[in-house]
């Protein structure tokens, strides 16, 4: 059985206000887990030194919270490991390689990774295979730190090459690292119009290891209940195989941007009646 400390709090829509009052909105609501969004103005890692970066590990332990997956900004920045630069690839393998560090410094053991953007143009064959060699990198970083990298599908609009269960199942049987992972987000899934969450279980099994649980109309990245999507039946099927990672909440909507407390807190209370 799912339980409430399985959900964890994020600061996606919290970036009108400092990453202190966001640790002390979860910290105050009663989340014991946050999932914590690496960009900024909360935690842009090229504004923190290594010391900051474990003042920041004391300071988030010290309200009785764990990060439980650090998701480093990858769809706004100029990161992409299926990039046709080598040199663009090679600086975000680096990008990844650095939130993994920063991630064991904060005791985390999970480093959020998608293969960026593709270009419609470029050769889909191609592009996998820069995203299969640039993975191969980033999982010796892991591998050595102990990270695992659960790895996350982008919508049809934003890649071809790389938007399904299938792609991910395959991804990781191809890299071979046993740090590589999958992560199913029921918000992308519903927009892409290609799985639903079953698919992922199926094609995932042991790999599906993080989860980010967000309703929509399909898109849109809601609180729970808030949208069209069948989140009773998401969390059902999440129970049915006992489930034991994390789900996380992340919360895009613009709407939430203001009262971002609210958000999280009705993302609770959808829960606690779901759960009981």
């Amino acid at each position: 059985m799912i339980q409430i400390s399985q959900v964890a709090a994020a600061n996606y829509h919290y970036k009108r206000y400092s990453l202190e009052y966001f640790l002390n909105s979860a910290a105050r609501l009663g989340f014991r887990n946050i999932e914590l969004w690496a960009s900024g103005p909360h935690f842009h890692l090229d504004y923190f030194t290594i010391q900051e970066v474990k003042s920041l590990y004391q300071q988030i332990k010290s309200k009785g919270l764990k990060v439980v997956c650090l998701t480093p900004e990858q769809y706004v920045y100029p990161v992409s490991i299926s990039h046709p630069d080598p040199e663009y690839r090679k600086q975000s393998v680096e990008y990844f390689r650095r939130h993994i560090e920063a991630a064991s410094l904060l005791e985390c053991d999970r480093v959020l990774v998608t293969t960026g953007i593709a270009y419609l143009d470029a050769d889909e064959t191609e592009a996998w295979e820069w995203c299969r060699e640039s993975l191969s990198e980033i999982c010796k970083t892991a591998e050595t730190n102990g990270v695992y990298l659960p790895m996350e599908a982008f919508t049809s609009f934003s890649t071809q090459v790389f938007n399904q269960a299938g792609h991910i199942s395959k991804m990781i049987e191809e890299v071979g690292s046993p740090y590589l992972k999958g992560l199913a987000d029921t918000d992308v899934m519903a927009t892409t119009g290609k799985d639903k969450i079953h698919d992922f279980i199926r094609e995932l099994g042991n790999d599906l290891n993080h989860v980010h649980f967000v309703d929509g109309n399909p898109g849109g990245h809601l609180v729970p209940g808030e949208g069209e999507l069948d989140m009773a039946e998401a969390l059902k099927a999440l129970n049915d195989i006992d489930y034991k990672g994390y789900l996380g909440l992340e919360l895009l909507d613009r709407r939430y941007i203001l009262d971002p407390e609210k958000a999280m807190r009705d993302s609770l209370t959808w829960f606690e009646e779901h759960l009981s």
